[in-house]
């Protein structure tokens, strides 16, 4: 369900808030780049209104897909990537929506986890299946079913915030589909694995990963044989790559963490991920309410190519405006230019668009006019590092 940080989280959430605040404006400047424990999202959208508990993403026909978790219809959302608007809606007729916490696909279904489980009591748990054929053509669509529990759960009375068989986060992958719990208390991640075929399953563990926090979403990228895994431990969002894994088992490969450093003014609340292939991700966040806190359900972008390098804290490159409709202002400076090779501008799946080399002007005027309205990339490279920044076209 929306807003489940711990009673602990909550308490200190304002003055956690705080420091994240005074270091984004003080501190990073400072110490520049990212290490290899954080990870960098950048801004694009505040999401509608519609979706303030937005819960799962799926990448499909090159647009978002995404549904709230519990107490709304039985629906999913297509988004408009560019202003974070819902540009169309498409109702399961037999489903309900008791707490929806994920969404996967193969080549040919949909798949959305009714799982989430906060109070350890539920035995209705289930994944709704649809065709991908009957959500392009049709806004009224049914679903199979896909019932399961599991093997270790015998107690089902109530346990608030305090259960192992809480899940949030599911992957397709091959013919079985791969759920990873959201343990509230030890922080780790428990592996269940089950065919993607209707019936009803009774699951054992597999496997688990001390997450050092509450693992929320999931996504597998099947160009790279990698999954991710989003999550929070008290108000701090994290990011689990897990790579270079045999089998149905993504625990077995290379297993990194890195904390994620959100735009400011967002909220820390992560709820989902999806790949939108070349190793870029959206993310989103769930509207989180505390006190005089709003902080709004949110999406932005993960490209691991180029963040996992370099970010811009210490850099002087400026682009303007942003967002931008015609003529994109590159500013640099002599130093800047030192050794340069090469300035790109990449779409959210890494394809470029723009490309100059061996550049030598400050001021760089660039006409995207013609660009598709959405968000992209701009990439500078010298001989010593690369700097990226996002911008809009409108």
């Amino acid at each position: 369900m929306g807003h489940c940080l711990s009673d602990n989280s909550v308490i200190k959430l304002k003055q956690i808030i705080m420091k994240k605040i005074i270091f984004s404006f003080f501190l990073a400047p400072i110490f520049g780049g990212i290490t290899a424990q954080t990870c960098s999202l950048d801004s694009v959208t505040a999401l509608s209104s519609t979706v303030l508990e937005t819960s799962g993403l799926i990448y499909f026909n090159g647009k978002l897909v995404t549904h709230n978790d519990s107490g709304d219809n039985p629906n999913l959302y297509e988004i408009n990537t560019t202003d974070g608007s819902v540009t169309r809606t498409v109702t399961i007729s037999n489903a309900t929506n008791v707490d929806w916490e994920d969404i996967a696909q193969d080549d040919d279904y949909i798949y959305i986890g009714d799982f989430g489980n906060n109070n350890g009591t539920r035995g209705d748990l289930m994944i709704y299946v649809i065709s991908k054929a009957d959500f392009n053509a049709q806004t009224t669509v049914t679903a199979d079913t896909i019932q399961f529990q599991y093997a270790e759960q015998i107690d089902f009375t109530s346990h608030p915030k305090d259960t192992d068989f809480d899940c949030e986060a599911m992957v397709v992958v091959d013919d079985s589909i791969l759920l990873f719990t959201k343990n509230w208390v030890n922080e780790k991640t428990n592996l269940y694995k089950m065919p993607k075929v209707a019936g009803f399953y009774t699951l054992s563990i597999s496997d688990s990963l001390d997450a050092q926090g509450t693992v929320t979403g999931a996504t597998y990228n099947a160009d790279k044989n990698s999954i991710f895994l989003v999550g929070y431990q008290s108000a701090n969002p994290f990011m689990w790559e897990l790579a270079q894994f045999s089998g149905y088992n993504p625990f077995s490969g290379t297993n990194s963490r890195c904390a994620l450093a959100q735009p400011s003014g967002t909220s820390i609340q992560i709820e989902a991920i999806t790949s939108i292939g070349n190793d870029g991700y959206y993310i989103s966040s769930e509207e989180f309410n505390y006190g005089n806190f709003n902080l709004p359900s949110y999406l932005s972008i993960f490209q691991k190519e180029y963040t996992a390098i370099n970010s811009l804290t210490n850099s002087k490159l400026k682009l303007y405006p942003n967002p931008v409709s015609d003529v994109l202002n590159i500013q640099l400076t002599a130093k800047e230019t030192i050794g340069m090779t090469d300035l790109r501008i990449v779409n959210v799946v890494g394809k470029t668009v723009y490309q100059k080399s061996n550049l030598k002007e400050l001021k760089n005027e660039i006409d995207i006019s013609k660009l598709a309205k959405g968000s992209y990339y701009v990439i500078i490279k010298n001989d010593k590092k690369i700097d990226t920044i996002s911008f809009i076209k409108n």
